[in-house]
């Protein structure tokens, strides 16, 4: 089992890709030839962080300040082990995702995940988009911890070869997992994975690393989802009845492993805009489901069809309402996707009302604080006191956004509404670039507050620890 399960995870990067190739993409008339000054001056590239001024009492408190991390897919250490990790497997995902906007072909990309072709293969691929990708905050915040933790010195193929091989060196023995939650001064981690029970019942770290399952993987989509789900559940299912007593028992044994937090992926493939559906409404939406040929999907990509989002609503109803008996939280992802070619329909928190106001004794999260609609989420926030916000890859995506809407959630949301940092990556080496963006974007807000006169630097140091580490340290872990 433990050969299966360290085979599937080196596969983990090619499927993730695979799953964008499907996508039409129109190619750039970038050259590899025409090297950018970083290139060719090989220059040194520390400095496209913000600038900072280090020596101020603020800056300083902040960036030895302990973390909770509360976001990141990082899988357990004994599926590292003998990983070969290059510098393009670290632009996975996010980079990547700028690459295929800047028109990288489904090939391209293939080389990019490939473990079978060779570096300089990689490096072309690359190279033809860098010129129009070099200034966005994903690649930024990459090229940072490259040079924090490995030195890079400049961008050619031959620092990533270099890198490259010191990253593929890290998962040679057990450690490297605590080596950069030290290194980053993280004190506990949340790692989102499967539901499944298998997954959920081996350690990740102790009080470290918390796993947090995603119960939207629970879809019925055709009769062939039937098999996933029992294994999911280890229970025999064979109809709607088996449905709900497979979920009963999997948040009991939840329940049992002193699982605190449920992730919902469901903003990946509809609105999220749930309803309450009754017993015989699911009856024969699933009843109609169960005739497709295994492996019907709705025309568009990404999609629920309308019998699939009937069930959908009402077992996602199920499982809150478990989560309500057995005091979990109920984390969704709200906002932008990763991978591209979504729907902006989908990136609404507006719709989700309905839920808190039949579940107040739940707490709901809305992850990554509904970017773009920030003033949605903000709302929500403030109207309901079970709704927090998470930031959590924001500041990797916006930094000017995730700045002003810091200093919006002092002037009208509780202090113990936000949770300020989550990585939401696959690698602990990708952590580092995020987490310093993080800290300068905080340090940035707190410090026109206190020139304005909003706030003094103590109460500023107070909330900037409430929302990094007290916050989110009392709210996920038991």
């Amino acid at each position: 089992m433990e050969k299966t399960r360290k085979s599937d995870f080196k596969q983990c990067v090619c499927l993730k890709i695979m799953f964008i190739l499907v996508l039409p993409i129109s190619l750039l008339n970038c050259s590899s030839n025409n090297l950018d000054s970083d290139v060719a001056k090989g220059s040194n590239l520390v400095g496209r962080s913000y600038v900072i001024n280090k020596k101020s009492d603020l800056w300083k408190y902040i960036d030895t300040l302990k973390v909770i991390d509360t976001h990141e897919h990082i899988d357990r250490e004994a599926n590292f082990l003998g990983f070969k990790l290059d510098v393009f497997g670290m632009m996975i995902p996010y980079v990547i995702d700028n690459l295929q906007s800047a028109g990288m072909t489904s090939d391209e990309m293939k080389l990019i995940g490939s473990k079978e072709v060779g570096f300089k293969e990689k490096w072309d691929a690359f190279y033809k988009y860098y010129p129009v990708i070099k200034n966005t905050t994903y690649f930024l915040a990459l090229r940072t911890a490259l040079e924090d933790q490995f030195q890079l010195k400049s961008i050619s193929m031959e620092e990533f070869q270099r890198v490259s091989d010191l990253l593929t060196q890290d998962f040679v023995e057990k450690g490297f997992l605590k080596k950069y939650m030290d290194r980053n001064n993280i004190e506990s981690m949340l790692s989102f994975g499967s539901c499944s029970l298998a997954e959920v019942r081996f350690t990740y770290g102790g009080d470290k690393i918390n796993i947090v399952p995603t119960m939207s993987i629970i879809q019925v989509r055709d009769a062939g989802s039937l098999e996933n789900i029992s294994r999911i559940t280890e229970m025999p299912i064979r109809n709607l009845d088996d449905i709900l007593k497979g979920i009963d028992h999997l948040l009991s044994e939840y329940n049992a492993l002193e699982i605190k937090n449920l992730k919902f992926g469901n903003g990946y493939f509809r609105e999220l805009n749930f309803h309450n559906r009754t017993r015989e409404e699911a009856e024969s939406a699933f009843a109609r489901i169960m005739k497709l040929a295994p492996g019907s999907n709705p025309t568009l990509p990404n999609t629920l069809s309308p019998d699939q989002i009937i069930l959908d609503d009402y077992l996602a109803v199920h499982i809150i309402s478990l989560a309500s008996k057995y005091h979990m939280n109920v984390i969704f992802h709200c906002g932008i996707t990763a991978w591209n070619r979504n729907y902006v329909k989908y990136s609404h928190t507006s719709g989700m009302e309905w839920l808190f106001t039949t579940f107040p004794d739940v707490n709901f999260v809305l992850l990554h604080a509904g970017y773009p609609f920030f003033d949605e989420a903000m709302l929500l926030a403030k109207y309901y006191p079970n709704v927090y916000i998470n930031m959590t890859w924001d500041h990797i995506i916006d930094r000017e956004k995730s700045i002003n809407i810091m200093k919006s959630y002092i002037e009208m949301l509780p202090t113990n509404k936000i949770h300020a940092f989550g990585g939401d990556y696959f690698y602990p080496q990708q952590i580092a670039g995020h987490l310093k963006f993080a800290k300068e974007n905080i340090y940035f807000a707190f410090n026109d507050l206190i020139k304005k006169g909003i706030m003094t630097i103590d109460e500023a140091k107070k909330v900037i620890y409430d929302w990094l580490y007290a916050n989110p340290k009392a709210f996920y872990f038991k």
